[in-house]
């Protein structure tokens, strides 16, 4: 009798002492299904990238603290950690606008204090975004190599951690190798495209490879144009609703020093998201395309005027000719 007590007691001890671990493998398996399923849809369909930045910066620890008690949520990390990269970028891009108008108000001690301010932020960027990318290595694999085995759901979020590689080993150039992301990951995030079709994922395929063109010429196919593969990228963005092509078509203009094609590339994204609505499935994508343009854009305006893109002036630029200038040009041409 009393051996039969002794056990029984000793099995309510060892589940006392294993349930509080049962419970929170069983709540991090729900937390997980429910924001892949359900929360994470919904950000991606909202359109207000301060909430979507909240939700990734406070969620992503908690979710990821259930790890310890369960299996990591590859997938998932890779979208939060993503997102909570570009709220960071964001910020950066502030900071430079900061470093700018100090500038030109002769304001050194600002100026210099805004640049490592802003260093440090896309340091803070390339942290986030390479963990995201080491997230999709572990559910996935590396990239470059063979294409993994992805249904269309797996596809978005190989496409997502492609671009937080690329991004990372950009924001870390940025932030003075700070957190020392290996530059090889952006030619393997790149290769990684390969796997994915560009019609279906909005052009960000076939804009990463035309991308790297640009940059390395002598590596395109003998007739290609990369800078027409860049425009044609931004053309199937602009008709999926779905805009990132065109933000790095803006980007790597941006970088070409010249201001012409850039101007170019803002004007026909300004003129895009006019004449074509976001893809509802994926607007918070679309909104943060035009996030980053108008960093662009913003600097570009602050540089020129000392303060950024004035309210529903994204596609214009300081300098442009009103139509009355315009007209009083024509008129005296046809005078002569």
């Amino acid at each position: 009798m009393y051996q039969g007590i002794r056990a029984s007691l000793a099995a309510l001890l060892l589940i006392a002492s294993t349930g509080c671990s049962v419970i929170y493998s069983t709540t991090g398996s729900f937390a997980y299904d429910y924001s892949e399923s359900y929360a994470m849809p919904y950000v991606m369909k909202t359109d207000d990238i301060p909430m979507s930045c909240a939700m990734s910066e406070a969620m992503t620890p908690m979710l990821l603290s259930f790890s310890e008690v369960t299996s990591t949520p590859d997938r998932l990390a890779t979208s939060m950690y993503m997102q909570a990269g570009a709220c960071a970028e964001a910020k950066a891009n502030e900071e430079g606008l900061a470093y700018l108008r100090a500038y030109k108000a002769q304001n050194i001690g600002e100026a210099k204090d805004a640049r490592i301010r802003q260093k440090r932020l896309f340091a803070l960027a390339a942290n986030r975004q390479y963990k995201g990318y080491k997230h999709l290595v572990a559910e996935f694999g590396e990239p470059g190599e063979a294409c993994p085995d992805l249904d269309e759901e797996d596809e978005f979020f190989w496409l997502l951690g492609l671009i937080s590689g690329l991004q990372a080993v950009m924001s870390d150039v940025r932030g003075q190798g700070e957190v020392g992301v290996p530059k090889d990951i952006a030619m393997k995030s790149v290769r990684g495209t390969q796997c994915l079709d560009a019609e279906r994922w909005w052009g960000v395929p076939q804009a990463m490879q035309a991308a790297v063109w640009t940059m390395m010429p002598d590596n395109a196919p003998e007739g290609v144009d990369p800078w027409q593969e860049l425009a044609d990228a931004s053309d199937i963005a602009g008709d999926a609703g779905v805009r990132l092509a065109q933000a790095i078509e803006v980007v790597i203009a941006d970088g070409s020093g010249n201001e012409e094609r850039l101007r170019d590339a803002i004007r026909r994204h300004a003129q895009s998201i006019k004449t074509t609505p976001a893809n509802e499935q994926y607007r918070m994508l679309d909104i943060v395309a035009t996030q980053q343009i108008l960093a662009v854009s913003d600097r570009l305006w602050t540089e020129g005027t000392g303060s950024r893109t004035p309210i529903g002036g994204l596609g214009t630029f300081w300098d442009d000719k009103s139509p009355a200038e315009e007209a009083l040009d024509i008129d005296d041409l046809l005078g002569d």
